[in-house]
């Protein structure tokens, strides 16, 4: 039966020190120093290679006893059959909500062997929810046999990859051989540092040896975006990135704080080189994965850059808590055309205030009714109370119907009006007045604005309203991730949305082009529209884009890195100094301006297109045309047809009065003829 190095148990201790505690050896004395005066705050791990191992057995008892912690777990590596029938009493994401803050890792090691180092690090120190970090914990690692120490802290395997360690042995007299590895102190290369166990308790045991590394070269694959970072194939040398924000990240801001160099290469794809590279991570059928996160994986990239986070690549690779840029979905229209239209005309009011002065309107009839019917049952309605007045001449005709419509349309229209005699009437009618000023004064103030300044063209603003308008949508598609997103949403805006946009390759230039041309929206990752806009786009037609308000798919961009990567935490910690002092925003407008910008000008003018370096297109003028007041002439030629129909309509009375006036006049005749001839008197013979 093949033997399975395995962890059985895993113990964390809490500890404190007991009074009148009598340490037997240096080394338990050393471990109970650290212990309880200088990580008070960290739990306690004791990790054993084998249970017949004396010097693990014999500090695992003592120290325990000496230091009086409360035991959780123990771990044992021995030869079991399956991994899988052992039962541990919790969760490890139940442990990691209730841990302390840190770990002290004691680990030792009879015999230096691989396998178990490698089963070590994927027990306790997995990719995904490790129950102790590599780059943050305290490790210990303690073997009986002196020249090992050297080796065990050198090995490829799991002391090579923590941060912070210590080497502990013993020499045959029993003292102390304490060393931890300095990783780039041998220019570039680890070199094995020595300490003493008599120090003072400010002294530092794990301090932080990738606060200068020496000009180490770091390995940095990068996606083929070049509006973030660009390098020049075939990718050799050092600090070889030509220009991007990513570029002043490193060579202004992170070299300078760890003093490293570095060598950027576009990630790699499935032929296993550059050539059709450059994703940020793809999972293939077989299980491994191309991409920024391929690399990092297979070791063949120390950092990644410009790689979102998400679930399936947390599982492979660790990311750095800060981020440094910020990426989303958005997309871009044009500023809509002026309208000139004779329905300016109806624009000063909307639908409902319309609806609202009509109703007015119909009230003040019903009421002009009402009075004059109160009037005529109370016995009032005699000639004088029922006249009007007009222009100080006081009229004998009752004030009916006709002249309440001439008195209302009058009234709207600012005119003269022909108003009653009778004081109930004359009250509402002053009141109906100064309502028609306030409505007539509003209405010219908002057409003065309409004819002088035509309203534009509403453009959408929202992915709702986009679908619902009539603009066609471009899809600049850069990678899978963003598509696969929205067709993989069961809103119905974005169902539609992937259903109708046009899909554009390449570098997306055209999709721009055509928003400037036409009723044409582009939907695409922010950095590769500001890309676009600097590189390509004369001034002219970069203020013709109008960006939408709302966006979608927020992509946030930190470091990626091995699973606890050693340079994790340094990274992490300076990255969180970027975004409150907006140093991605400054270094992105930098490059922008200075690298994309300013070259494209210095090309237009070495190849004569002085045309594209205008600022601005030709503004329309302001001036009042007849565009501007088209309304008026078409109210006009309206009021004419209006005025033709009355005529028509006059005359056709007219003459049907006449003709029959005339019928009737003629049957008169016809009818007095007969009484004035008499009757002839009939005899009968």
């Amino acid at each position: 039966m093949c033997k399975l190095w395995g962890i059985l148990i895993l113990t964390c201790f809490h500890p404190f020190m007991g009074r009148g505690s009598v340490v037997t050896t240096k080394g338990e004395i050393f471990l109970v120093d650290l212990i309880v005066h200088r990580y008070p705050h960290c739990a306690l791990f004791f990790v054993r290679q084998s249970r017949e191992s004396e010097v693990g057995n014999n500090l695992l008892s003592n120290v325990v006893k000496r230091v009086k912690v409360s035991s959780y777990y123990n771990a044992v590596h021995s030869s079991v059959g399956n991994l899988s029938t052992i039962k541990f009493s919790t969760l490890v994401e139940n442990y990691n909500r209730k841990a302390d803050v840190c770990k002290l890792v004691v680990v030792t090691v009879d015999d230096f062997q691989p396998e178990f180092l490698a089963g070590l690090k994927s027990s306790i120190s997995p990719v995904y929810v490790p129950m102790v970090k590599k780059e943050s914990d305290f490790w210990i690692w303690i073997t009986p046999q002196p020249p090992e120490l050297e080796t065990l802290l050198l090995s490829d395997f799991l002391p090579a990859k923590t941060k912070y360690k210590l080497g502990l042995t013993f020499t045959p007299s029993g003292d102390l051989i304490l060393r931890s590895v300095c990783f780039y102190c041998d220019e570039g290369l680890p070199r094995i540092i020595d300490f003493s166990s008599e120090r003072p308790l400010s002294f530092n045991f794990f301090p932080d040896f990738l606060l200068n590394m020496m000009g180490k070269t770091l390995r940095i694959a990068f996606p083929a975006i070049k509006s973030r970072i660009e390098a020049k194939a075939p990718y050799i040398g050092v600090n070889n990135a030509v220009r991007g924000m990513w570029k002043t990240l490193f060579d202004e801001f992170l070299m300078l704080k760890f003093n490293f160099t570095y060598n950027m290469f576009l990630s790699m794809g499935k032929s296993g080189s550059y050539i059709g590279g450059g994703g940020t991570g793809l999972e293939l059928p077989n299980g491994t994965w191309i991409g920024t996160v391929g690399d990092v994986m297979a070791g063949k990239a120390d950092v990644a850059i410009i790689t979102g986070n998400t679930n399936k690549r947390n599982r492979q690779v660790s990311f750095t808590h800060s981020f440094f840029d910020i990426s989303y979905l958005h997309f871009i229209t044009t500023y809509g055309v002026r309208v000139f239209s004779p329905a300016a005309l109806l624009w000063s009011f909307d639908l409902v205030m319309w609806a609202c002065i009509g109703l007015s309107t119909l009230a003040a009839f019903i009421i002009f009714k009402l009075i004059t019917q109160f009037m005529i049952a109370l016995g009032m309605d005699s000639s004088e109370t029922m006249s009007f007045a007009r222009r100080g001449i006081v009229s004998q005709d009752n004030w009916g119907l006709r002249h309440q419509i001439f008195f209302v349309m009058t009234s709207y229209l600012d005119q003269d009006c022909v108003l009653p005699t009778f004081t109930p009437l004359r009250s509402f009618v002053a009141l109906w007045l100064f309502f028609t000023l306030i409505i007539t004064t509003i209405y010219r103030s908002k057409m003065v604005s309409l004819l002088a300044f035509p309203v534009l063209e509403k453009i959408p603003t929202t992915f709702e309203q986009l679908v619902a308008s009539d603009y066609t949508v471009g899809f600049i598609k850069h990678g899978d991730a963003a598509y696969n997103t929205l067709a993989a949403s069961t809103d119905p805006v974005y169902v539609t949305l992937v259903k109708e946009m046009e899909i554009i390759t390449g570098n997306g230039l055209e999709c721009l082009e055509r928003v400037v041309e036409k009723k044409y929206a582009c939907l695409a990752f922010a950095f590769s529209t500001i890309y676009l806009l600097y590189g390509n786009l004369s001034d002219a037609d970069s203020r013709k884009l109008v960006y939408a308000p709302e966006t979608t798919y927020a992509v946030f961009m930190g470091l990626t890195l091995e699973a606890g990567s050693i340079y994790k935490e340094g990274f992490d910690r300076w990255l969180s100094w970027v975004r409150p002092f907006h140093l991605a925003d400054l270094w992105e407008m930098h490059d922008m301006y200075y690298n994309v910008r300013l070259p494209k000008r210095a090309w237009w003018l070495a190849t004569n297109q002085t045309d594209k370096l205008e600022h601005s297109s030709a503004a329309e003028s302001d001036d009042l045309t007849l565009k501007h007041i088209s309304g008026a002439f078409y109210a006009l030629a309206g009021c004419l047809v209006l005025c033709f129909a009355v005529f028509i309509q006059e005359l056709v009375t007219h003459h049907w009065s006449m003709g029959y006036q005339k019928v009737r006049l003629k049957w008169r005749m016809v009818l007095l003829m007969r009484n004035m001839i008499p009757h002839r008197e009939k005899f009968v013979i």
